[in-house]
């Protein structure tokens, strides 16, 4: 885990050991992070700096969470998130971009 990773009520929280975690990612309770099985073995995810990951949501396999992103709460993420991006839902999908006024 890089510096400044937080762990907001952390009861619950599961993430595998290979996982790279960027700095000043905040996790919450209930949040897996884990491996998915493929024909080249098990794959991890690899998360940016500055992602806040909701409560219960579930990021899985060889994908890349990309910097300054947002994970909302009881989504799931099986595909990379580019960087900058609001993920919800499940099947997770990525929110457009907010308007500028």
């Amino acid at each position: 885990m890089g510096a400044k990773t937080s762990i907001y009520h952390g009861y619950g929280l599961v993430v595998h050991s290979d996982t790279k975690i960027g700095s000043n990612v905040h996790l919450r309770n209930g949040v897996t992070i884990g491996m998915k099985h493929t024909t080249d073995g098990p794959k991890v995810p690899r998360i940016g700096n500055n992602v806040d990951i909701g409560a219960h949501a579930i990021i899985l396999g060889d994908i890349v969470i990309g910097d300054n992103c947002t994970i909302g709460a009881g989504a799931v993420v099986v595909k990379d998130v580019p960087a900058g991006s609001t993920v919800v839902g499940n099947p997770g999908r990525i929110l457009p971009p907010k308007r500028q006024i």
